[in-house]
């Protein structure tokens, strides 16, 4: 489609009605009021077109001043790019300037209206209204008002009003006279260094100086140096003969070998050697000889050790003496005059090394073979049966199991018993437990069963009497005959207090000196008591019949259990009781009537007999008073101030445990009624018949 059937159709639809703007530019419509023609087409032949256009390159073509930017075909070059401020010149470039309200004249942003405290002054539109009138010295108050110059300062322009200066970095207005400015630099001023009004103070050996506001060393005097850098200091370098400083500063003299150099009129040079060196050769080696070591020149140069007898000659502090010895001796002495004098080999004092001394061997003598310790020789009944020399003659073949009489000569073993050795000979050390050498022939070990054995009930001899043996430990007997005195009375209460005790009690029918040992017999029971001291006088006048006393004496003598009371003493002291006389355990002096204390003693805390008694108690009492007869297992239990002796036990593994206690019983006022009496009897049964 041409550019004139465009416009001849964009009118025809103007006259149509169909687009709501009429054609304002020629440039895009030709002839709108024209009638329609053949040229511009029918409407129907106009819609068309617009429907389906055809657009040649040129119909994009907009005059000077106008540019398409929205790209509408319908509204053709709609921006007006001499005046648009959002298209000013060209499409998209939208003014703004910077400090002021901007327009666009002829496709140009320029400034309309710069902002309060601005001023456009350079007349570029491009960089707006630049000038800060306000606070910027070189415009304060308008274009073209620098404020006045100052040396080493920048004016102040506030509200458009040049107010003073300020100083530019390490500057100061020290005199406050504004002509001149910042006139103190403080970088270097020794006046004002820093600071104003800081004087730099004067320092040793050197004019004082200002070195980036800071004082400090200005100049020297002549030969010093401020190497240290120390400003309290001054200048405290001699150049001239600082080993450290030489001529400069940090001009270190170098070390010479085994010495130190030396600064001389500024100039390095070879000073002392280290203490102990020397330059002996005289070449520019340093200090080159160590005359401590130096067998050529010990102490000093040229002096020249001699030789030594078994070794070779050295230089040791200074002084000549022995560098080594030769192989297998040593210079144990400690002097170079008789040289290595030692045979390390064979010295016990000094095996293999001067201060290796041979420690004394167990059991036997120490010697040195070939520089190594060794056993020389044992003791008597004495062996080193494992070759080492540490534990000497470890073994006593007297008592050793595994070298009875000599090395590795082991004992055999033996039944239920542990082998050991004795005087050299093989014999039974332990027997296992439950198990005892009872017949003394160790071939045939530990042959006797004490755990179940009531003859041997825990080891050997030991009878469990009536009871019975189980796990090596007597079960007692808890039948008690209780051989009565003349009260009956007195007699039931004693015994109702052994049968509370546990035990099964059976009285005599008999008192004590009627007893013949049938009345009952004794076989049977596990203890016996025996009173004698009924208010009649035939309990304690008259002899018990012979049977009776041996029936009782061979029922101890089974290992059974026997308590006796007063007056047992008394028979026995008057000539009666003579075969029960060694089952008598207290002497008797006389009798004490009255409160007498039976304390425990300390020996026997925790006793059986005592269990639940406290260690001292008081009752009233007649009572024998005497000491405990001495003799194999007899011990004092219990003692007391007013009767001496108050229980006396005899404790045999063989025979009968016996119990011996100084109270009277019936014969006093009031007889077994006291608690701690009846707990003490019930006690000494139990135990007396091994009971737990």
């Amino acid at each position: 489609m041409n550019r004139e059937r465009l416009s001849g159709a964009l009118c025809a639809l103007f006259a149509l009605g169909t687009l709501s703007a009429g054609c304002t530019d020629d440039a895009y419509c030709y002839d709108c009021q024209q009638p329609l023609g053949q040229d511009a087409g029918t409407a129907e032949d106009a819609q068309q077109d617009v429907l389906m256009p055809e657009v040649s390159p040129e119909a994009a073509t907009c005059p000077q001043g106008r540019a398409d930017c929205n790209h509408a075909m319908f509204d053709g070059c709609e921006v007006d790019t001499d005046t648009d401020k959002t298209n000013c010149g060209a499409c998209g470039n939208a003014c703004s300037l910077a400090n002021a309200e901007s327009a666009c004249e002829k496709g140009i942003c320029v400034v309309s209206q710069c902002v309060a405290g601005f001023e456009d002054c350079d007349g570029n539109p491009a960089t707006g209204c630049e000038a800060d009138t306000g606070s910027d010295p070189a415009t304060c108050g308008g274009c073209g008002k620098p404020c006045d110059a100052v040396p080493n300062a920048t004016p102040v322009c506030e509200l458009g009003q040049c107010k003073g200066f300020v100083c530019k970095d390490n500057f100061a207005d020290c005199n406050g006279d504004p002509v001149d400015g910042c006139e103190v630099s403080l970088l270097d001023d020794i006046e004002n260094c820093g600071v104003c009004g800081r004087v730099c103070d004067a320092l040793p050996h050197a004019t004082p100086g200002c070195i980036n506001g800071s004082c400090g060393v200005g100049t020297c005097e002549q030969g010093l140096a401020d190497c240290d850098h120390s400003v309290w200091s001054g200048c405290e370098t001699i150049l001239d003969s600082d080993v450290n400083h030489c001529g400069q500063c940090g001009n270190k003299c170098p070390d010479v070998a085994n010495g130190a150099g030396a600064c001389v009129h500024s100039t390095c040079e070879v000073g002392a050697c280290n203490p102990g060196y020397a330059d002996c050769d005289g070449l520019p080696n340093g200090c080159e000889a160590y005359l401590a070591t130096d067998a050529a020149n010990c102490g000093a140069c040229g002096n020249q050790c001699p030789p030594v007898d078994h070794g070779t000659p050295g230089c040791a502090h200074f002084q000549c003496g022995i560098k080594s010895c030769d192989a297998g001796w040593g210079d144990c002495s400690g002097g170079a005059m008789d040289g290595c004098e030692t045979n390390l080999d064979e010295d016990v004092n000094h095996c293999g090394t001067c201060s290796t001394v041979c420690a004394d061997v167990a059991h036997g003598l120490r010697g040195c073979s070939a520089g190594h310790c060794v056993i020389a020789d044992c003791d008597s009944d004495f062996a080193d049966c494992n070759g080492k020399v540490g534990d000497g003659c470890e073994v006593s073949v007297l008592d050793d199991v595994n070298h009875c009489g000599g090395c590795n000569q082991p004992c055999p073993a033996y039944d239920h018993a542990t082998a050991g050795c004795a005087a050299g000979s093989c014999v039974i050390a332990a027997c296992d437990s439950g198990y005892s050498d009872c017949d003394g022939d160790q071939t045939n070990g530990c042959e006797r069963d004490t755990s179940s054995d009531p003859n041997n009930c825990g080891g050997c001899g030991v009878k469990c009497g009536s009871g019975q043996c189980q796990n090596s430990q007597c079960v007692c007997n808890k039948n008690v005959l209780l051989i009565r005195d003349e009260s009956t009375s007195g007699s039931d209460t004693l015994a109702a207090a052994i049968t509370a005790a546990g035990f099964t009690v059976t009285q005599s029918s008999v008192p004590s000196y009627q007893y013949d040992g049938t009345n009952p017999a004794p076989a049977g029971f596990g203890a016996i008591v025996l009173l004698a001291g009924g208010p009649g006088t035939s309990s304690y006048s008259t002899d018990m019949p012979a049977a009776g006393q041996t029936a009782i004496a061979d029922f101890v003598a089974a290992s059974n259990g026997l308590v006796l009371t007063e007056w047992a003493a008394l028979q026995v002291q008057q000539g009666r009781w003579q075969t029960l006389a060694p089952l008598v355990l207290l002497t008797r002096t006389v009798a004490f009537s009255g409160q007498v204390t039976y304390t425990l003693d300390p020996a026997f805390q925790g006793h059986p007999i005592w269990s639940g008694l406290t260690d001292s108690f008081t009752i009233a009492s007649t009572s024998n008073v005497g000491l405990t007869k001495v003799g194999a297992g007899i011990r004092r239990l219990a003692s007391s101030p007013e009767v001496v002796d108050a229980v006396a036990i005899r404790d045999l593994p063989s025979t009968g445990r016996v119990v011996h206690i100084a109270h009277a019983g019936n014969y006093a006022p009031n007889g077994w009624s006291n608690a701690s009496m009846k707990k003490l009897v019930a006690n000494a049964v139990g135990w007396s018949a091994r009971c737990p």
